[in-house]
């Protein structure tokens, strides 16, 4: 009896102690392997995505939009997909800065479309800049060649281009964090908008959900529900108006800036390199600087008499390479001018008539471009744009003016 119990405690202790060995081999819970998605090599990209009902529709209703379902179903490509809630976003977005502007919304199905159905032209010629804006960001997601996650493996990642425009993005293999364990979750990439930076910090990045899904003709990735259609450019595509370009010609126009005789200031005279003919050099790193003195409203006025008559209805002032540490010396208030005199460049007594006055202007950082839009159907024979004052207003003013562009253009009313 004494045997058979003593046996029992054995027995006990030994299974015990299994128990415990067992258990000190088991993998720690914080790491997780990738998991392995189920084979869809018999489904193109294209089917693969449609095939996933009520998650990638924006996608695929601007993908046939645009001409890439063929792209998708029979080229080698590499798809970063983002969902219907990366479009949801990006819409969102835009439509919030619309309704401060009090526009109404506007819907993917309205952006794919471009002009087709509007009458104005205006609104037309819009939406179709809108549609050419939404192709390029389409493009940034599916990328030349198959690229799978260990691909992007290779040390700080890889560079590859869209499979319209070459444009280069960046995807780099990065492991997501699990249960406190940084770097113990699954393999993910991390894709990104190098906005053709070398630098990093720059870069706008987005990361998946899933990798590797191997389709008939391409790997697709799948990003996170967080990300944003069209990276950090969506609305800035979406609401920039291109500037028309400048009506001066340099060489063949006649350019000049004057003082009030009293003054003696001429051009060059702050510095030889930073003259009047540098604000026409499309060169924001160069500038023109010149005395000014605000107690006697001695400011310079700028010139410009075209070869021929030439309707001018916007124009536009860049702020110089150090305006951020020198803002007393950007332009505040000033007006432009136009007249149909022909000796309008010495006859300052010539009839001049008021096309634009602005007042209060603050250029708040260097290389910042002012764009003024005026109504005008006049062809003058000559413009001047007149300085009145110099500063931010909240300082005292200095004796010195500095721009680096100035341009003078016409914009088509229907454009």
């Amino acid at each position: 009896m004494k045997r058979s119990i003593l046996f029992g405690k054995y027995l006990v202790a030994v299974i015990a102690i299994a128990l415990i060995v067992q258990m000190g081999c088991k993998k720690e819970k914080g790491y997780y392997a990738s998991k392995p998605v189920a084979n869809t090599s018999s489904l193109t990209a294209y089917d693969y995505l449609k095939s996933k009902t009520g998650i990638y529709d924006s996608l695929l209703l601007v993908v046939n939009a645009l001409h890439y379902d063929i792209t998708l179903k029979d080229s080698s490509v590499t798809v970063f997909a983002p969902s219907n809630a990366s479009f949801t976003l990006a819409l969102s977005n835009l439509n919030t800065i619309r309704a401060g502007l009090g526009q109404d919304p506007i819907y993917l199905s309205q952006l794919a479309a471009g002009g087709d159905g509007i009458a104005d032209a205006k609104a037309r010629n819009k939406a179709n800049r809108d549609k050419k804006q939404l192709d390029t960001l389409v493009s940034m997601y599916i990328v030349r060649n198959q690229y799978a996650s260990n691909d992007f493996a290779i040390g700080d990642g890889q560079t590859v281009t869209s499979v319209r425009n070459n444009y280069p993005m960046h995807g780099q293999r990065i492991y997501a964090d699990a249960e406190g364990f940084m770097g113990g979750g699954s393999a993910l990439i991390q894709y990104a908008d190098t906005k053709r930076s070398i630098f990093v910090s720059t870069w706008a990045t987005a990361n998946t959900s899933s990798v590797d899904i191997k389709t008939k003709n391409a790997v697709v990735n799948l990003l996170n529900n967080d990300h944003v259609f069209g990276f950090d450019s969506f609305v800035a595509r979406m609401t920039v108006t291109p500037a028309p370009p400048s009506v001066i010609t340099f060489g063949v126009d006649t350019l000049f800036p004057t003082w009030p005789a009293a003054s003696g200031y001429t051009d060059g005279q702050i510095s030889t390199g930073e003259v009047f003919r540098n604000l026409f050099d499309n060169n924001v790193g160069t500038k023109f600087i010149c005395n000014t003195n605000g107690s006697n409203n001695w400011y310079v006025t700028m010139w410009f008499i075209p070869k021929t008559p030439t309707i001018v209805n916007s124009y536009s002032l860049t702020s110089a390479n150090d305006s951020k540490g020198y803002r007393e010396r950007d332009p505040r208030s000033f007006r432009l001018e136009g007249t149909l005199d022909m000796n309008a460049r010495y006859n300052l007594a010539a009839h001049w008539v008021s096309l634009d006055v602005r007042q209060d202007q603050d250029f708040t950082t260097n290389y910042q471009t002012k764009r003024y839009e005026f109504n005008n159907t006049v062809a003058y024979r000559a413009y001047r744009l007149v300085l009145l004052q110099i500063g931010t207003g909240l300082t005292s003013q200095n004796n010195l003016f500095q721009i680096s562009e100035w341009t003078m253009n016409y914009q088509d009313p229907n454009q």
